[in-house]
């Protein structure tokens, strides 16, 4: 009798797919045709100085993602600090997870690197060139745009979900 119910359901894990959300080439494609407008636009408005601050943004942004993102799974998990990494696969640039992840944890992460990261960009404000101040907070948004819009599609489910970043899709399982 075990037998039988192991055969007809084959399931390891436990794990039930609720939604594939699919990422369309056109995002993509309009997600990476922004980053280089807004630093043609800087290096238009600010000369050369505006491309130069626009590259050191980017580093910065990159480098205080990182930094948040170690420190808030190395609080909340340390079990979990080795499944976030950098991955540079667009639109999931920057530090993501690369393995199963809980949605709840995901939407904490991300607050928190919303929060600090204007933070950051606001110390930033009364002391550098205006071009970097502008350089910084886009640069934020932008890397945290395609995270924002998966949340967003995902406000309605539970927390306790997992979720899994793929290059193509995302899915979103219940145990």
């Amino acid at each position: 009798m075990a037998a039988d119910s192991l055969v007809r359901d084959p399931t390891f894990y436990h794990y039930k797919l609720i939604r594939k959300i699919s990422l369309r080439p056109e995002r993509k494609y309009s997600y990476m045709a922004a980053a280089v407008l807004v630093a043609a636009a800087l290096t238009a408005v600010y000369g050369w100085i505006g491309l130069l601050y626009s590259g050191l943004a980017l580093i910065i942004t990159i480098l205080t993602h990182a930094f948040v993102v170690k420190i808030t799974v190395r609080r909340v998990d340390a079990l979990a600090e080795k499944k976030w990494a950098f991955r540079l696969d667009w639109p999931w640039i920057g530090p993501l997870p690369v393995m199963d992840t809980q949605l709840s944890v995901f939407r904490r992460m991300h607050f928190h690197l919303f929060l600090i990261g204007c933070c950051v960009t606001g110390l930033f404000y009364p002391w550098a060139h205006s071009s970097l101040v502008i350089a910084l907070l886009y640069w934020h948004l932008w890397l945290l745009n395609p995270r924002f819009r998966l949340l967003w599609s995902l406000r309605r489910e539970r927390g306790d979900g997992i979720i899994r970043l793929e290059y193509h899709e995302v899915s979103y399982y219940h145990q």
